[in-house]
């Protein structure tokens, strides 16, 4: 019996295109920077290697293409069809605000009334966990560092503070708080430094009552309770995929009343206050902004 396709093995022909095209374009996206709107930047190495073994197996089946076989089963090769046609055409990302509507406003301090006077702890369960290591804890079941000495000598007390800071997760250590002038009490936040500043407004926010803020976000309205003139300030901070981001910032309050929609880039500059223990910027100025080329923020990267 004469087979079909002339010596040519269609299945085997299906499966290495389908190889072949999924690894270019996942290389593509890796190159271009689009994956950043699913993955975090850690995950660009791992999108290479699947990018090569794609080729890879490409090469091999290749092989096979010119080895006639009777019957062809072609059903499996959905497996990559219907990821090749979501990389050919990927779809828009959708705005900030609509791709966090069914998430917490946790990290958002201030944003939920009954988390008032909780302080920072209105971080998301995520985030919080990097630096909040005994706050669910006893006294009895925290660690005691008071081994070696009575605790209650000054040099007790210095060294345990020492030990208490040797604690605190790299962020934290030296996390590169650029752009204070301390003197002139001015912070401009910038893109690079936004997760660094997020955490350290949100833990010590009274050190720095008083100081001019300019950061840039986007306006989140999706808050509960709020008033005519509030609106946060926020990023999208994603931890691994997009299915986990969530909005991160802080709440402010322009009182000549706001002049821009949801989802608007804007850049803030005003007085940062203390309100019921949380962090809020009492807005100077409010002008539109640029949506910054890599606008996730990105935890512990």
């Amino acid at each position: 019996m004469k087979l079909r396709g002339k010596g040519i093995n269609i299945q085997a022909l299906t499966e290495t295109a389908c190889y072949l095209i999924f690894g270019i374009l996942l290389l593509r996206l890796t190159v271009t920077g689009g994956y950043l709107s699913y993955v975090t930047p850690r995950m660009k190495p791992y999108l290479y290697g699947l990018s090569a073994i794609m080729v890879l197996w490409a090469a091999m089946g290749a092989g096979r293409i010119f080895r006639p076989k009777y019957r062809g089963r072609l059903f499996h090769c959905l497996v990559l069809g219907i990821p090749i046609l979501i990389l050919a055409v990927p779809p828009a990302p959708p705005e900030g605000s609509a791709a966090v509507k069914n998430y917490s406003n946790a990290s958002i301090p201030g944003s939920s009334p009954e988390r008032a006077g909780s302080g920072y702890d209105s971080f998301s369960a995520q985030e919080s966990a990097g630096y909040d290591y005994y706050e669910n804890e006893t006294e009895e079941e925290q660690p005691d560092y008071s081994a070696g000495y009575d605790g209650e000598t000054e040099d007790g007390q210095q060294a345990q503070s020492q030990q208490d800071q040797n604690q605190q997760p790299e962020l934290l250590k030296g996390a590169g708080l650029n752009g204070i002038d301390e003197k002139a009490k001015t912070i401009i936040i910038s893109d690079n430094d936004y997760y660094a500043w997020m955490t350290e407004l949100g833990a010590h926010a009274d050190k720095y009552q008083g100081y001019t803020v300019t950061m840039k976000g986007f306006v989140f309205l999706d808050l509960e309770n709020r008033q005519e003139n509030e609106f946060a300030l926020v990023r999208l901070s994603m931890w691994c995929c997009s299915a986990d981001m969530s909005p991160m910032g802080l709440m402010a309050d322009d009182l000549r009343g706001l002049g821009f929609k949801e989802n608007d880039w804007v850049t803030v500059t005003g007085k940062l206050l203390v309100k019921d223990g949380y962090p809020t910027i009492e807005a100077e100025t409010v002008v539109a902004a640029e949506k910054p080329e890599q606008e996730y923020v990105y935890p512990y990267y």
